[in-house]
């Protein structure tokens, strides 16, 4: 019973210091939106470290409430009738569901959101003839990082975040920063075209142009500032964090492996 509720006062003391950071990246604005007033923030590049830390409930309530908090900066007003959330949400969420092995889960979330930005009339599901070119499909590096997902280089990422050296977490940390942030696009795009409606439409083959370069410059903050945070952390924050994730990957790894010889 003690043990429970250290560890839930753990967690609520955790995903406070988290949504307090969160908070400090969602008011930083380094690119203007297209179509609407704002900013993308950096806080797509601390979403993965809370996605690793906290499992997926506890990461929407700390995105949840960096987010209204920021929304308070006068620079930083909601713009998504108070949904500004998801997007952060989702990428938090497909982070912490890969790194705790629940890659199944993952996928589909992915799928799902592919799937409604498909059907949603105001999207765009290829672009080119007003970049005099052949058409091209929108969702070219979204669905770049959904192979990322189902390959090998998401699998057992719980034993790869725990080695504690910098070098070695830089590649998964890459992989969760890049699947996080493209699912956090694509919902972003799904409520941007639910809101403007129509008037979406012109939009989207300025935006093809624009997100690469926006989500590399995310992903490459992201892996720089998380694996950096996870090389200085006390081992026990990740390995408490991870502990029963750990403890799967673990014995799928045995079970690959075969029975041990006599």
């Amino acid at each position: 019973m003690l043990a429970n509720q250290r560890s839930g006062l753990r967690k609520l003391t955790l995903t406070a210091s988290l949504a307090a950071i969160y908070t400090v990246f969602r008011a930083i604005p380094i690119s203007s939106l297209i179509g609407i007033s704002g900013s993308i923030t950096a806080a797509g590049m601390i979403a993965p470290i809370i996605g690793i830390l906290l499992e997926p409930a506890y990461g929407i309530v700390a995105v949840f409430t960096g987010t209204i908090v920021a929304s308070l900066f006068p620079w930083n007003p909601l713009r998504f009738y108070g949904l500004d959330f998801l997007p952060g949400a989702l990428n938090v969420t497909l982070v912490s569901l890969a790194v705790r092995g629940r890659r199944t889960e993952a996928t589909l979330m992915f799928l799902v959101m592919i799937g409604l930005f498909f059907i949603n009339p105001y999207t765009s599901i290829f672009v080119g003839t007003a970049l005099l070119s052949p058409p091209i499909p929108y969702l070219w590096m979204h669905l770049a990082a959904l192979i990322v997902l189902v390959s090998p280089l998401s699998k057992n990422l719980t034993l790869r975040i725990g080695s504690h050296r910098y070098a070695t977490l830089v590649r998964p940390v890459a992989v969760l920063a890049f699947t996080g942030t493209m699912i956090e696009h694509l919902t972003g795009g799904l409520l941007f075209a639910t809101v403007l409606g129509k008037g979406a439409l012109k939009f989207w083959p300025v935006i093809f142009v624009a997100y690469p370069i926006e989500r590399t410059i995310l992903v490459v903050g992201a892996t720089l500032i998380c694996a950096t945070l996870l090389s200085l952390l006390r081992p026990s924050v990740v390995e408490e964090s991870l502990e029963v994730a750990r403890a799967v990957a673990t014995r799928r790894v045995r079970s690959s492996a075969g029975p041990d010889e006599p």
